[in-house]
């Protein structure tokens, strides 16, 4: 328990290497497969537009659209691919982040149970409840301007030196 700290980078940084193997990588290599695309339509876009331009009026505007239907057809599997991969990207990213976020939510138990002995100890010196220093049922919260001490005796155990229903908070 003396590196926890230290286990947590190590865990941390496992994770982001898994992402970066997982996610960063595939993405790159699609992003350049999708550029390679870009290029190969557009070349093919500039290429019509020069011979658009040398042709009469009376033909320009069905090989616009016979352009259009072209490059419609030429995007919209990109667009289809472009989706896929985002939601690959978000699968893979609930993989990854899915145990980190599961970890980091035990964490705040973890946090309650480590700290609900000093709670105990502090909490009822400041609210001058001597008797229940230490005590596991100590719970010290004020609803509607009142103090709820605890179950058993919620304005604090009448002798205030001693409670008889007094558990250690140090099981």
């Amino acid at each position: 328990m003396e590196n926890w700290s230290q286990h947590l980078v190590n865990e941390l940084s496992k994770v982001v290497h898994q992402l970066d193997e997982q996610l960063i990588r595939p993405t790159e290599q699609w992003l350049e497969e999708v550029a390679d695309r870009f290029l190969e339509v557009s070349d093919q876009w500039v290429g019509n537009t020069e011979n658009w331009e040398n042709q009469p009026d009376e033909f320009r505007y069905p090989d616009l659209e016979s352009l259009l239907d072209r490059l419609n057809q030429t995007v919209e599997p990109l667009g289809r691919s472009l989706n896929q991969q985002v939601d690959e990207v978000v699968a893979q990213l609930d993989q990854v982040l899915d145990p980190l976020v599961n970890g980091l939510s035990s964490l705040d138990q973890w946090l309650e149970d480590v700290s609900t002995p000093l709670n105990n100890t502090v909490e009822p010196i400041l609210h001058n409840y001597p008797a229940c220093v230490g005590c596991r049922n100590f719970y010290g919260q004020a609803h509607g301007g009142n103090t709820l001490v605890c179950a058993m005796h919620p304005f604090g155990p009448e002798d205030r030196q001693q409670c008889l229903d007094w558990e250690s908070v140090y099981r």
